[in-house]
C-alpha cells in the first residue's frame, strides 16, 4: 500500500501548519508513541473545524503499532473526544475533539493569528509543553526574526523593534509599536480539516 497520502500533500505545500502546536496541548493529553523503529511520527497532521461547535482534528496513521492504538485509545477516552473517522482507502484515522470551554476564547484568538492575547492559563500550559528559551538569528529564508511559540505568545519590544527594521524600507518606515503580534496568523484555508480527495482535487 502507498503512503499517506495528506502527507505528501503537507510536504507540497510551503506552508508550516500551526494547529498542532499551539491546538493540540488544550486537550491536556500526553501522547505515549514516539513513532516506531523507522522514527516516523504517526501524527500526520492536526487541523480544526469552525462550523457548529468548534473542534480540533487529530490525523493518525492508521496501522497496526501497538504504543499508537494505545494513544488513540485512551484519546478516545477523553471528555473531549466526539467522533472518529476513516479516510484515504483506510490508511487514516481522524479522531474530532470539542474545543475545550475554558480554551474556547484562547481557540478563536489562534485563528485570529492573536497570540500575545491568549489567556494566562492557555500561556502557561503552551510554556509547559514548549519551554520559556526564545529564538535567536534571522530566518535566511524571509529575514525576519526567527520566531518560537515562546516568542509569539510574549513577544518583547526588543523583537518588535528588530521586526520593524527587518520590514522597513527606504520608502516607508514601519513604528515597532504598530506591530501587535510576530508571528503570521493561521492560514485559514490550509489549517481547516478537509477530507484528503478534497485536498488533492483542489
Amino acid at each position: 500500500m502507498e503512503g499517506s497520502r495528506r502527507r505528501n500533500w503537507l510536504k507540497s505545500i510551503d506552508y508550516i501548519k500551526k494547529s498542532k502546536v499551539f491546538l493540540l496541548p488544550m486537550l491536556e493529553v500526553s501522547l505515549y508513541h514516539q513513532g516506531g523503529n523507522d522514527g516516523v511520527n504517526h501524527i500526520i497532521d492536526v487541523s480544526f473545524v469552525q462550523m457548529g461547535f468548534p473542534q480540533i482534528v487529530i490525523v493518525f496513521d492508521n496501522i497496526d503499532y501497538i504504543p499508537l492504538k494505545e494513544d488513540t485509545h485512551r484519546l478516545a477516552m477523553c471528555s473531549h473526544y466526539v467522533d472518529s473517522e476513516y479516510g484515504d482507502d483506510n490508511r487514516e484515522i481522524a479522531m474530532f475533539f470539542d474545543v475545550p470551554k475554558e480554551y474556547k476564547k484562547d481557540f478563536e484568538l489562534f485563528v485570529q493569528g492573536k497570540y500575545s492575547q491568549f489567556s494566562d492559563k492557555y500561556k502557561a500550559l503552551l510554556v509547559k509543553s514548549y519551554g520559556v528559551k526564545r529564538e535567536e538569528g534571522l530566518s535566511p529564508k524571509t529575514l525576519l526574526p526567527n520566531v518560537n511559540i515562546y516568542d509569539a505568545i510574549h513577544p518583547t519590544d526588543e523583537l518588535k523593534k528588530l521586526m520593524a527594521k527587518q520590514l522597513s524600507t527606504s520608502n516607508h518606515r514601519i513604528d515597532w509599536r504598530d506591530i501587535k503580534e510576530v508571528l503570521d496568523p493561521p492560514n485559514i484555508e490550509l489549517e481547516e480539516y478537509k477530507l484528503i480527495e478534497e485536498l488533492i482535487n483542489e
